[in-house]
């Protein structure tokens, strides 16, 4: 099986992921209740008209399958570089900008570290290419193996105004390599769209 086909076995098991999530969202719904709303009042007694066993399975298993579904997104974005990586690339072409070019930075994993929340019209980021919804592979030395905090991925972009950063990210299910130069613009900051780590935080 190639990579490619191994990622497109692996986006119809998130799919199906997808899917199950929906139908515990319904049984969240059918009760009024949420992730985190009250099952019960201020008395202890279960609130009228939620089934209180069949919403805390429901928020089990909601919980099991997005941390199942984050877990598959990442071994797609593994599977989809290393199809990427076998591709025939075209020689690159050698001009005045090489000199400034970024030296190679060997990432240790292929996992995704952030996503793009939004990209505001006009930014820096819409003219380099990022979409809503990418995933963040690489941003420029910063990957999987060596991101702790958005405070790396502030420092990178604030040392490098008016530069060039390459990013890779993963957009419907495939890699796409961006060039983005972070400057000052109409709106907010140097960038113009909102990182969301994989895991809490956002910038």
């Amino acid at each position: 099986m190639t990579h490619r086909e191994k990622a497109k076995e692996l986006i119809a098991q998130r799919d199906e992921i997808e899917r199950k999530i929906g139908e515990q969202l319904a049984i969240l719904e059918a009760n009024n209740s949420t992730m985190d709303s009250p099952l019960v009042d201020s008395e202890g007694y279960p609130i009228d008209k939620i089934d209180v066993y069949s919403v805390r399975h429901a928020r089990h298993e909601i919980i099991k399958l997005r941390n199942d579904m984050k877990e598959l997104t990442n071994q797609i974005a593994t599977e989809l570089e290393a199809a990427h990586e076998l591709e025939p690339r075209a020689p690159q072409q050698s001009d005045q900008s090489a000199g400034a070019a970024q030296p190679s930075v060997h990432r240790t994993s292929n996992e995704a570290f952030a996503r793009i929340s939004n990209v505001a019209d006009s930014s820096p980021a819409k003219e380099c290419g990022l979409s809503k919804d990418d995933l963040i592979l690489q941003y420029g030395s910063l990957h999987f193996g060596n991101f702790r905090e958005l405070r790396q991925l502030a420092e990178i972009t604030g040392a490098s105004e008016n530069k060039t950063i390459r990013v890779t990210v993963i957009r419907n299910e495939r890699p796409v390599r961006l060039e983005l130069k972070p400057k000052k613009w109409s709106g907010p900051g140097l960038l113009g769209c909102n990182i969301v780590p994989l895991t809490g935080q956002s910038m």
